[in-house]
């Protein structure tokens, strides 16, 4: 699409109460987005969903100013602005009952052509939601999957990361502009998606995150999708939410089971009962998708260990343990021990918790 057009497409998009379906209507009527600017509100008004009200608002749009400012921000961020009608725009996004008509991508534009799987749950996960967000992200990784999430805190980041440590692709889709991250300490990690993934997103650039815009974004993440896999979620999390989406687009919907007693896994324990594939590992996940399960290019990372960490890895278990406890066990100075492990942790092989606690991961 040329410049030209997409300046008018924007101002299009920009006219209030035009959406995407009616963009869409529009533009199988006139073709292209300078036409419709162009067309009478007679004309206009003949196709389905532009009453009159709603067409003399695209003739008296003066949205240029806001189309050249979006460019100028596409430019300058290195941002890929890709349009609905658009040969790298994602065919399963385009399956769903409101595939938006503009997407701002931020990073690699092949790796939405990926099989993608979304990866979501609490913001607060307990040390079990930390542990199995990254187990399964991994694993899901080395199966060839682009892990999909929404770059919040807590379950989000754990998968995020775990995709990026297993040397995959992760993309991240956000509820501001590609340029605004929220939360702001995962600046750095959406810098490293950037480089190695995408960042996408359907607001447009300069847009802050607003309440509303999150369950509105989780569509994107269920649909760009073949099954969405909640880790933990409680009551009313907003993972639920991208779970519902999932459904909508006749996507599978997985869950990990958890405690009862435990609140975060609430949702989780109500979607199983209901009738969500409950998984405790990666080929439960590829049973739902037969044919999606080979073809894996990323690799995992190297497992090399020295006899020490080998010696310490070997101690450690999903239950937490003190940095003192594990010298006592190793045999090593506590000084030897934190170097130890803090060269797994880098591995991603070991989650350190508060207090100087110690978890092996996966």
């Amino acid at each position: 699409m040329s410049p030209a057009e997409l300046q008018a497409l924007l101002q299009l998009w920009h006219v209030p109460g035009i959406g995407s379906w009616r963009m869409r209507n529009l533009l199988a009527r006139f073709q292209t987005a300078s036409r419709v600017l162009k067309a009478s509100v007679r004309e206009l008004s003949q196709v389905d969903g532009i009453d009159q009200i709603l067409a003399g608002h695209i003739k008296q749009s003066a949205a240029e100013r806001f189309a050249e400012d979006q460019l100028q921000r596409v430019q300058t961020h290195h941002t890929h602005l890709l349009t609905y009608w658009d040969a790298d725009y994602p065919e399963w996004l385009k399956t769903i009952n409101d595939p938006p008509v503009v997407l701002f991508v931020q990073g690699s534009l092949p790796c939405l052509s990926q099989k993608q799987l979304a990866v979501v749950g609490t913001r607060n996960p307990s040390v079990y939601g930390r542990l199995m967000a990254e187990q399964f992200s991994r694993d899901l990784t080395v199966a060839g999957f682009c892990v999909v999430s929404g770059l919040a805190r807590g379950v989000d980041t754990c998968a995020h990361r775990a995709a990026l440590a297993t040397g995959g692709n992760t993309i991240a889709v956000l509820a501001s502009g590609v340029d605004v991250i929220y939360p702001e300490e995962n600046l750095g990690l959406a810098q490293e998606i950037a480089e190695r993934g995408a960042l996408v997103s359907e607001y447009p650039m300069a847009t802050k995150p607003e309440a509303s815009y999150f369950p509105r974004r989780n569509r994107i993440i269920a649909g760009l999708s073949l099954a969405t896999l909640v880790i933990e979620a409680g009551q009313g999390s907003g993972a639920l939410i991208t779970a519902d989406y999932a459904l909508e687009c006749n996507r599978e919907v997985l869950a990990l089971p958890g405690n009862i007693n435990n609140a975060k896994s609430l949702g989780c324990n109500r979607m199983i009962q209901q009738g969500a594939k409950l998984v405790t590992c990666v080929e439960d996940i590829l049973e739902e998708l037969p044919g999606y399960g080979a073809g894996s290019e990323a690799k995992p990372v190297s497992l090399l260990l020295s006899q020490d960490e080998e010696r310490l890895l070997a101690l450690l278990t999903t239950e937490p343990q003190h940095i003192d406890a594990l010298a006592t066990r190793a045999a090593l100075p506590t000084a030897k021990v934190l170097s130890l492990l803090l060269q797994l942790e880098l591995r991603g092989l070991v989650l350190q918790l508060a207090g100087k606690q110690f978890v092996r991961k996966g």
